[in-house]
């Protein structure tokens, strides 16, 4: 992780009007750093802290699915428990789809409401990805978070709960058939139609408790009045007014805006609809590295983006910053870019955690 100590804060800010993106050629997996990950994959106990600590700054996609899941915990570090560990949560959730989707189930009318909506945001997921237009994907998805509905009745399902699960998914599926993560396509749909069905219901039930894993921390931003998002709302303004007052000033006094709106839009998807999908595999990388902290990490992420087009906001005017704001420019960043980014934002959160 980067050292506090050797961070100049006047240098972390962007002092130009448009943020000039970075090389997209330095993308490329370090052979070394994947040597890394394997010394410490293949211990029979695997050391959790050097694991949290490498994967910080990405996890080569070859071996995410296993890292994530020893990130959330779901997997064992202890690689002789680990096989029986697994399958005992898998059939746990296998149970839960017999008794939630069992044949002539039938639904009250809330949970057909509820039902409807999830059925609409999959559908609104990721539209253009053949991953996702995909009828069976669908249908898993649609389970995965009728489930999580349902266990979870204090808050239940919120819109951006299907974003979030979309990362798992792909993950997961990559073990199994090999899935462009740029376009988002099948690189061969034929694949899926051949995978032993038993291999799809385990990437869903390891998508459904990831998903679990991820969340449980974070309940109260998605119950009622959400709590957790107005406190995230408030330290957002504090901080942001701490670190670049122009902005602060011009957003909430001369404009008189509210960006809760945006804030609510980006924190519930854990930021993902900001960045293209590969780069969202990569930010998840780094959140799943936080532990507990991932979500603060999140305010200080979209601090540290807003600050990075901070001359050229001032310059706007509200209805022309609600534009920008709606269509960031971050769609368009490497991988490289957000690790910039991730960089100086845990160098904010290291200042502001000591205060």
């Amino acid at each position: 992780m980067l050292s506090i100590q050797k961070v100049n804060i006047a240098t972390l800010y962007n002092r130009n009007e448009e943020y000039k993106s970075c090389n997209r050629e330095t993308d490329r997996e370090d052979r070394s750093k994947i040597q890394k990950f394997k010394e410490i994959l293949h211990q029979n106990i695997i050391p959790i802290n050097e694991l949290l600590h490498l994967a910080w700054s990405g996890v080569p996609s070859e071996l995410r699915s296993t890292v994530w899941r020893l990130l959330l915990k779901y997997q064992s570090p202890n690689r002789d428990a680990n096989f029986a560990i697994i399958e005992r949560k898998r059939n746990m959730y296998f149970e839960m789809c017999d008794i939630y989707f069992a044949k002539n189930q039938q639904y009250d009318e809330r949970e057909k409401k509820i039902l409807k909506q999830i059925s609409e945001d999959v559908k609104r997921t990721i539209p253009d990805s053949s991953v996702f237009r995909n009828p069976q994907i669908q249908t898993l998805l649609e389970r995965i978070l009728f489930i999580w509905n349902i266990r979870n009745p204090a808050c239940g399902y919120v819109q951006g709960m299907n974003d979030i699960v979309t990362p798992f998914l792909i993950v997961f599926l990559s073990d199994y058939v090999d899935i462009d993560t740029t376009k988002l396509q099948f690189t061969n749909e034929k694949q899926l139609d051949h995978l032993d069905q038993r291999l799809i219901r385990q990437v869903e039930a390891d998508s459904y408790w990831c998903l679990c894993k991820l969340l449980e921390s974070v309940l109260d931003n998605y119950t009622n009045s959400q709590p957790g998002l107005v406190r995230f709302y408030n330290k957002f303004k504090e901080i942001l007014s701490a670190l670049d007052k122009k902005l602060y000033e011009h957003l909430t006094t001369s404009l008189s805006m509210e960006l809760y709106a945006f804030i609510f839009k980006w924190s519930t998807c854990m930021l993902l609809r900001m960045f293209q999908f590969e780069v969202g595999l990569r930010l998840f990388d780094t959140l799943l590295a936080e532990e507990q902290n991932y979500f603060e990490l999140c305010l200080f992420i979209i601090i540290s983006i807003l600050m990075k087009f901070s001359l050229k906001i001032q310059k706007l005017q509200y209805d022309e910053i609600m534009i920008l704001l709606e269509k960031l420019p971050t769609r368009e960043w490497s991988e490289s870019d957000l690790s910039l980014c991730l960089s100086e934002a845990y160098a904010y959160q290291r200042i502001f955690s000591k205060k």
